[in-house]
């Protein structure tokens, strides 16, 4: 018999618990926002260094996640069509999964917002969320994987485009950075830190609302383990925190 079995046997040494695979049978501590949306772009790219312009949003994906129980209530995806650089790169189609044809059949980035923006509303006033924190009520903000989505890419976009951005994006929770925070670890993307807790990445990686649901799936992990949610990042300068000048990446 082997020396640790054998100390097993004779009550030397515990066995260690397993542990649970199942979101819904851990207790979440209270945590201050009741819901989240959280969304992962997918853009425009290029191959190593061949850059050919700043990227555009291909497909604007998100996911209204109740934080409590774990479940997605409600998801947004629309395809978005470039206008820069309207002809998407092979790398970027063979990366996303995204093809000319989507995205040709996709809105201007404007109209998109509108739609996000209305989409955004309606769940607000069915499930009583505000964006403010200091009103009374259900709390909500956005949390995606990096500041990029929101610091760089969105923001970016829309000061080139003179698009007017409503202000619900200036304030998000980066959950790479809450995720190294928490975990004292420095994860392999988002894969990567579904696996160190023992999850697996459902469906395609690098398609947006997959990276979207799987995004969720790991704040719900973390916040069963403890891990209290909070906004980390902000483009409203009257903010403690704010957006780095070289926003974390992906």
């Amino acid at each position: 018999m082997a020396t640790k079995h054998l100390a097993i046997k004779c009550g030397l040494v515990q066995r260690r618990k397993a542990r649970s695979t199942s979101l819904s049978t851990r207790p979440s501590k209270k945590q201050k926002f009741d819901y989240l949306f959280v969304l992962d772009f997918e853009s425009t790219c290029w191959e190593g260094r061949a850059r050919v312009g700043q990227p555009e949003i291909i497909e604007f994906p998100a996911v209204l996640l109740h934080l409590q129980s774990g479940k997605i209530i409600n998801e947004f995806q629309q395809y978005v069509m470039p206008v820069q650089q309207p002809i998407l790169s092979e790398f970027c189609t063979s990366l996303t999964g995204i093809t000319q044809e989507q995205v040709e059949a996709g809105v201007p980035l404007g109209t998109c917002l509108v739609l996000f923006s209305k989409w955004v509303r309606e769940l607000c006033e069915q499930h009583q969320m505000s964006f403010n924190t200091s009103l009374p009520g259900k709390y909500v903000t956005f949390a995606t994987w990096s500041d990029w989505d929101l610091g760089v890419c969105l923001h970016g976009e829309c000061l080139r485009k003179q698009l007017k951005k409503p202000d619900f994006f200036n304030n998000w929770i980066d959950v790479k950075f809450m995720y190294k925070k928490f975990y004292q670890r420095n994860p392999s993307g988002l894969a990567g830190a579904l696996q160190d807790l023992g999850m697996m990445f459902k469906g395609r990686e690098h398609s947006g609302i997959c990276d979207a649901r799987n995004t969720a799936d790991l704040v719900t992990w973390m916040a069963r383990d403890g891990c209290i949610m909070e906004v980390t990042a902000s483009l409203n300068p009257t903010k403690k925190f704010g957006v780095l000048a070289s926003p974390r990446m992906k």
